[in-house]
């Protein structure tokens, strides 16, 4: 039921906290969270096209690019491992597509929805973790050092993705339940006329 405007308004707020979050290399370090594992999830959810996944993901390759080539990350540098984030953030697009899917809510939907999010994010995580642990560490790789890669980074992507997740999808589905009052409301005053 998004129309085009209020998915270009969507957009443009997603695209205003990734600005805000993934450039807190310029920042102080009393900053957000990271948003851009979050909006990528979101914007599955609310946006859903190929379009918006290719915007996003632009967005952020660009303002990454920008922030190591002005040394604004102090040690970063574009490896190969890098490209292993664009299918790290197909994993919650797609994830989010399945979430935004309009089917009624229920206690069941509800769990299952929010299992469907904390994997996506877990299996993104891993696929971050795992490429930066194998293209750009030195030291000698095996499974037990992946482990301990991944759990160092999991909590905090965890943590970041649902500090933005959460309250986006309750004011959304607050929202929703408004709206879903104001029209019945007017019916009752039809009917009483």
């Amino acid at each position: 039921m998004n129309t085009v405007f209020q998915k270009i308004l969507i957009a443009l707020f997603f695209t205003c906290i990734v600005l805000a979050t993934q450039s807190h290399h310029f920042m102080s370090v009393y900053h957000f969270p990271p948003a851009a594992f979050a909006v990528m999830y979101l914007g599955g959810v609310f946006l859903r096209r190929l379009s918006w996944y290719v915007y996003f993901i632009l967005l952020v390759a660009l303002i990454d690019g920008l922030t190591i080539s002005l040394g604004a990350a102090t040690g970063a540098y574009i490896s190969w491992s890098y490209l292993f984030i664009f299918p790290a953030y197909g994993v919650l697009w797609l994830a989010g597509v399945w979430v935004g899917v309009k089917t009624p809510v229920t206690m069941l939907q509800s769990l299952l929805n929010t299992m469907i999010s904390f994997l996506s994010i877990l299996v993104a995580e891993a696929i971050a973790s795992g490429s930066f642990y194998i293209l750009k560490t030195q030291s000698p790789h095996n499974f037990s050092g992946f482990v301990n890669y991944y759990l160092t980074w999991a909590y905090q992507s965890v943590e970041s993705f649902f500090f933005w997740v959460l309250p986006i999808m309750l004011v959304s589905y607050v929202a929703k339940v408004i709206a879903g009052l104001v029209p019945a409301q007017h019916h009752q005053d039809d009917l009483k006329s």
